[in-house]
């Protein structure tokens, strides 16, 4: 289930299923709100997608998502909707294999005013024209589960995202020529996706970005010891743009 929000106003226009993967909607002027499959959210007059303080349809969401996992007692979701939600992203981090940040976010902090376009977060497709390769690149910043876990920290995790793909069309009006008599609008497409397509890896580490290992969406990640820093990196080797909607960590 997905929810059609306002660009303008935030306020929410719809609710409706998850459509099919390759398909493909018109959102211009909106953006989507994603409820993880199975997360049972009663949408009515009286929910809204802003502020992000518990009471909203992403943290509504993703207490349900945790529900159905029983075995982990915690959710950290960042819905990437605010300028806070930027925030959270480390644009001046790098993997320990020397990659560095290739992504486009808002921005979080000042001094130039802070803002954030939801469903805008992109992980870059892979510059294949240098040498080494660039792959898109967008990890987040530490993650502190010291207090959720009194201290002690997790060795046992499972990773949820979301992602989309989009695609303009343009914006014709013509009266000569093979468009004679066009006149179509400039439509901004939203794109269902496999949420593991080739090309994408997600990395979790649990010791700030010493180590990382690759993880599986909506699969459990156990390791040796505990840790209580987390990140996680998301690397796109694809030739195509991945826009992140969403993610979350259980422990």
């Amino acid at each position: 289930m997905r929810v059609l929000t306002s660009l303008s106003t935030n306020s929410i226009l719809q609710v409706e299923r998850t459509p099919d993967v390759g398909d493909a909607t018109a959102i211009n002027g909106k953006y989507v709100v994603t409820l993880p499959m199975g997360a049972q959210v009663d949408v009515d007059s009286s929910s809204y997608v802003i502020p992000v303080d518990g009471g909203d349809v992403s943290s509504l969401a993703f207490a349900g998502l945790l529900a159905q996992y029983p075995m982990y007692g915690n959710i950290i979701f960042n819905p990437l909707l605010q300028a806070s939600d930027v925030a959270d992203l480390d644009l001046t981090a790098t993997l320990p294999t020397g990659e560095i940040t290739r992504a486009i976010v808002g921005r979080g902090a000042g001094p130039l005013s802070t803002g954030q376009c939801p469903n805008s977060t992109i992980i870059l497709p892979q510059n294949n024209t240098v040498a080494p390769v660039r792959p898109g690149l967008l990890i987040t910043d530490t993650i502190d589960i010291s207090a959720a876990t009194g201290g002690v920290g997790a060795n046992e995790f499972m990773v949820y995202w979301k992602i989309y793909g989009f695609d303009t069309t343009e914006d014709v009006i013509s009266n000569y020529g093979a468009t004679l008599g066009m006149n179509d609008p400039a439509l901004r497409n939203l794109t269902e996706v496999a949420q593991e397509p080739a090309g994408l890896e997600v990395y979790l580490t649990i010791d700030d970005g010493i180590t990382y290992t690759q993880v599986g969406r909506l699969e459990a990640v156990a390791f040796c010891v505990f840790g209580s820093d987390l990140r996680l990196a998301f690397v796109n080797r694809s030739t195509s743009r991945f826009y992140v909607a969403c993610y979350a960590i259980m422990f």
